[in-house]
């Protein structure tokens, strides 16, 4: 018997210890990456793709799994050498490559140039390397899309885009060299020295955060305020646009820091550079730097109440907390985290980036993370949306919904469902609503759409569709959403809003007369215009508004709680800011016409509802100036903070989700480009100009085509004899009412709100601008120079000269009502 009991307690002994050394060397096993901490995903596979330009290697392409068509293809811009002989060089990360061919289109996809298979290609120890024979049948300084198929073993097919141009120009050389040897010299203080003549410095500039530098920044800022900070890895140079004189280029790198207590801090960094060529030298137009500390999650990071996320921009960082606020989740720079301030336990929930690779698949920056809710107990779901750079959806361009379940400490793909849009656009469409009902059902914005997807059944409904901007709004919560029918953007017979939260819908009409608009929100409180069918604002032949008569705000009972409503007064204009509603008021002055009366504001006492910043505060550090962190409620000790990764990202119950709408309003679109980004789209040229315009940058159309340059504009131009040089253009002036294409080879822009100096690219591209009066009739605008604008009259066939500042005033007077037009042939 004492040996039973004795054997039992060895046994006993034996157990207790192996238990204790595992649950030491799983805690170890945890703690063990205190320099970053990574997430359990399937490495990324897919490789990609260089272009040897101007003796570089440059110009770095992702690969596709499905057909993107033309929207992604102002990643990158390649200039084709003399011979036309494009060399890419493919890392191919382990696989292996089994075919390659590509395709030349124009970039409306209408016309195929040249599809040609490639039969032989060399492969070294850095990957792949071949060249693409290209025909001679471009149109020189013309862009096209190249479409690359690389046929691989175990990814399949892979479609790599960009746009192509042939061009005897060298400019764009010279200006790629110029930002690099910039960038470079940024790190001696000493050579930056040189750097001070391009900078535009201006004391108005914010120099407080070394996360976001400008051409207007102090030289301490482009030097890094004395930060001793060293460039790690290659910089990766890609050529965003050459439009003429105008050149865009991106440089991406990543800098080290030794930091407090010998610790490594890593930044991702991007220097943005628009630039004029000039035979004498090279303009900086613009230039933009942004820094990104990326968030290793050291213990040190928690202290007292704070998590320290460091140099970075507010855009980067978002935050939810849980009903009680005890837990809460972030992301910071792509990666989504989760904090319970009782048990001082962190979880790094998800991200792309792995401790396998380069960073150049894994790191790639053209997705995020929308954070849905967050519990109690720490589960949270979240949208990844943009390009899926490691994964079983590694190669799509979609957006995919995950749950992370605290007490499994495991992540839950719930579908996903492939878009065709850049990741710009979608997020974009992300951005101004995503949210999870009480009622279980996940609605989201995608492609000018709104659906509602079942997160039980994955079942969807179309909610709306064909959206234009000012026929819908959301609450600044996202639980509330209201839409018109039809895309008639001034106005119709019905409006519905919707409570996201519960699903009831109700709808806003009466009278057939009445048209109604939906106009914002403050809160939860919806804001709507009535206006009478007749009741249209025509000017020079084309609509300028549909004036409201009256405004009405609705809570969330149905009740109406105020409304505001003058006899003869008329409201053309409305915006809404935060808790204030500012109204521009017109008094009718004629059959289809007002005249401008005065502004007014209306003060709603509704409570507004937190952001996504809320929680995140910064203080200024000596060294590093502004850092941020995410603000605790409770103290945290470093040393006791438990820090975690999902076990697995488990994709047993996933579906492939096809968001399909109705058929899409195909009226033109315009979309604004500068600093390499996407900056948004509007059925407004206007808009979109006025988007651009700060940015140094483009603007073009449905298919990716610039039709305006703020840069690329000669300096002087005049034209002999305008009605012939722009026949075309002034054929269409009479009856024209909305931007549209022409079958004669001339696309009509409505520019009414443009100033006269934006409108002068036109005219230095080719083609006259129609300046409407108020009187009704209009002037050809066909030249300037430095001093002076030459308006022609079209009645008495003469021209004069004005000077700039004069005609831009007296335009301005007259509404700035303009119409431009494109040469497309």
């Amino acid at each position: 018997m004492n040996r039973m009991v004795k054997k039992i307690g060895i046994l006993s002994a034996v157990f207790i210890a192996a238990i204790a050394v595992y649950f030491m060397w799983n805690q170890k096993d945890t703690e063990k990456s205190d320099v970053m901490v990574y997430t359990s995903m399937e490495e990324a596979a897919l490789p990609v793709v260089y272009s040897d330009m101007y003796g570089r290697k440059m110009n770095i392409l992702h690969g596709y799994t499905q057909d993107m068509k033309q929207v992604v293809s102002r990643e990158a811009l390649t200039v084709l050498p003399a011979d036309r002989s494009m060399n890419i060089q493919v890392s191919d990360y382990k696989g292996s490559i089994q075919g390659i061919e590509y395709e030349v289109r124009s970039m409306d996809l209408g016309r195929l140039v040249e599809r040609t298979k490639v039969d032989t290609w060399n492969e070294g120890e850095g990957g792949v390397t071949a060249t693409l024979p290209i025909q001679n049948l471009l149109t020189k300084d013309k862009e096209y899309l190249l479409i690359l198929t690389l046929d691989t073993s175990g990814n399949g097919k892979l479609l790599y885009y960009t746009r192509i141009m042939w061009t005897d120009s060298t400019n764009a050389k010279d200006m790629i060299d110029f930002a690099v040897d910039f960038t470079t010299r940024t790190f001696d203080y000493d050579q930056a020295r040189q750097l001070t003549t391009y900078l535009e410095t201006s004391e108005g500039e914010d120099n407080s955060s070394l996360g976001h530098v400008t051409i207007r920044s102090s030289f301490s800022q482009l030097t890094w305020g004395g930060l001793s900070v060293k460039p790690v890895g290659d910089i990766r140079v890609t050529l965003k646009d050459l439009d003429g004189i105008m050149c865009s280029v991106q440089l991406d790198y990543e800098v080290t820091r030794t930091g407090e207590d010998d610790i490594q801090e890593l930044y991702e960094v991007e220097d943005s550079f628009t630039m004029k060529w000039d035979s004498r030298r090279i303009y900086l137009m613009d230039f933009e730097r942004n820094t990104n500390q990326v968030f290793s999650g050291q213990k040190g990071l928690f202290s007292g109440k704070r998590i320290m996320l460091g140099i970075s921009n507010p855009d980067e960082i978002r935050t939810a907390k849980s009903p009680s606020g005890d837990c809460l989740a972030f992301v910071v720079n792509r990666d989504l985290w989760t904090f319970d301030q009782s048990r001082e336990h962190a979880v790094k929930v998800f991200s792309f980036r792995s401790g396998e690779d380069d960073g150049l698949r894994s790191g790639y920056n053209q997705h995020d993370i929308k954070i849905l809710s967050t519990k109690d107990n720490g589960d949270v779901d979240f949208l990844v949306y943009g390009y899926m750079n490691r994964g079983i959806h590694e190669g799509s361009l979609g957006i995919a919904m995950y749950q992370y379940s605290s007490q499994d400490n495991a992540t839950t793909e719930r579908f996903f469902t492939p878009v065709t849009l850049s990741f710009g656009m979608l997020k974009e469409d992300i951005d101004q609503l995503a949210h999870v009902g009480a009622n279980g059902m996940l609605y989201l914005m995608a492609d000018r759409a709104v659906y509602g997807i079942d997160l039980n059944s994955n079942e969807y409904m179309v909610l709306a569709d064909s959206l234009v901007e000012g026929g819908y709004a959301v609450s600044s919560g996202s639980s509330r959403f209201a839409w018109q029918e039809g895309s008639d953007l001034y106005g119709a017979g019905v409006v519905h809003l919707m409570d996201l939260d519960t699903g009831v819908k109700r709808e806003i009409t009466g009278g057939e007369d009445n048209i109604y608009r939906p106009l914002g929100f403050v809160g939860d409180d919806f804001i709507y215009g009535i206006a009478r069918k007749g009741d249209v604002w025509v000017q020079n032949g084309r609509t300028k508004d549909a004036p409201m008569y009256r405004i009405e705000i609705m809570d969330q009972s149905g009740k109406i709680v105020k409304e505001y409503e003058h006899e003869n007064v008329y409201i053309a204009d409305v915006s809404v800011d935060d808790s204030r509603i500012h109204l521009t008021q017109v008094s009718k002055s004629g059959d289809q016409s007002y005249a401008a009366f005065k502004q007014d504001t209306i003060v709603c006492n509704q409570e507004l509802a937190d952001g996504e910043m809320e929680g995140i505060g910064w203080y200024a550090s000596e060294d590093r100036r502004k850092l941020y962190f995410v603000q605790l409620d409770k103290d945290a000790a470093s040393r006791d903070v438990k820090i975690a990764v999902p076990k697995k990202v488990a994709y047993e119950t996933t579906e492939v989700v096809e968001l399909k709408g109705n058929v899409r309003n195909q009226e033109n679109r315009f979309y604004a480009y500068g600093g390499g980004h996407y900056l948004g789209g509007s059925h407004s040229f206007t808009d979109a100009l006025a988007l651009a315009y700060d940015k140094m940058g483009v603007v073009t159309d449905k298919n990716q085509e610039i039709i305006w340059s703020r840069v690329n504009r000669p300096p002087v131009r005049n034209m002999k004899d305008p009605m012939k040089t722009g026949a075309a253009f002034v054929r269409n002036l009479e009856g024209f009412t909305d931007n549209s294409f022409y079958g004669d080879g001339v696309f009509m822009l409505d520019a009414r709100g443009c100033t006269l100096s934006q409108v002068l690219y036109f005219i230095g591209h080719g083609c006259p601008v129609a300046a409407y009066t108020l009187q009704g009739g209009y002037v050809l605008l066909s030249g300037y120079d430095s001093y002076n604008v030459t308006v022609y009259n079209p009645v008495s066939g003469e021209s004069q000269k004005m000077g700039l500042n004069d005609a831009s005033a007296y335009f301005a007077g007259q509404g700035n009502d303009f119409v431009c037009g494109v040469f497309t042939e």
